[in-house]
């Protein structure tokens, strides 16, 4: 996936970190945004028989690194960089998942803003973020747009899921899709379901992709461009 982002400790080196540190990062200060954000990462604790041992994995990890330390009464404290993430994880008021897939081969991405920060999680392995920021929300749609039609422009057959989820009501996600049929054309998902509950199709123009996220991301509309 190609990276628009900007690094968040501003480093040359990007900021990973695993899915168990983040989960870690969320159990330090739980909140109900950090619930939800959990679920849209698709976040799952360790199994209760070794969470002490992956507890204690994890902590000795961040420490390190230099991402935690411990104060004098025993509590586990997060450096700079964990808070900054820490804080918009759990304060989240929106979040938008990004699944680029072709054939059986799929990354994930996900951009979540809290208030004025934005950060975007981006699949690194099968268990590991590369965390990073974006200055405002205004860039999300057309770092995003970028991110998705330099995919579909790289091969036929490819699809690309985005899904938004606003924090006013966490149960209802709006969804939109982006794909490239065996000739070529490029293709847009969205609502209304039809009878089967499958999304709309339209054709889509490939200057068209940015005004698509743009209006899930800002408005939480799913449409073609245009409509």
């Amino acid at each position: 996936m190609t990276e628009t982002t900007v690094d968040v400790d501003a480093q040359d080196e990007p900021t990973i970190y695993t899915a168990y540190e983040i989960d870690f990062m969320l159990n330090l200060r739980p909140t109900a945004q950090g619930a939800v954000t959990r679920e849209q990462i698709g976040l799952r604790s360790a199994p209760e028989e070794a969470r002490e041992f992956v507890t204690a994995a994890v902590t000795s990890g961040l420490r390190a690194r230099g991402k935690v330390e411990r104060s004098d009464d025993g509590q586990w404290l997060l450096g700079e960089e964990g808070q900054v993430i820490a804080t918009a994880l759990t304060a989240a008021d929106r979040w938008m998942g990004i699944a680029l897939a072709e054939g059986d081969a799929m990354r994930m991405a996900f951009v979540i803003k809290a208030n004025e920060a934005i950060l975007m999680l981006t699949q690194d392995e099968l268990d590991s973020f590369i965390v990073s920021a974006l200055p405002d929300a205004e860039q999300v749609p057309a770092s995003v747009g970028e991110v998705v039609s330099a995919f579909l422009a790289e091969g036929r057959e490819r699809t690309v899921s985005l899904r938004r989820t606003d924090g006013a009501d966490p149960s209802a996600t709006v969804p939109l899709m982006f794909h490239v049929e065996e000739d070529g054309r490029w293709k847009v998902g969205h609502l209304p379901l039809d009878d089967q509950g499958v999304l709309s199709v339209s054709e889509l123009p490939r200057d068209g992709v940015e005004q698509a996220v743009r209006s899930l991301w800002q408005n939480g509309v799913s449409e073609a461009p245009g409509a």
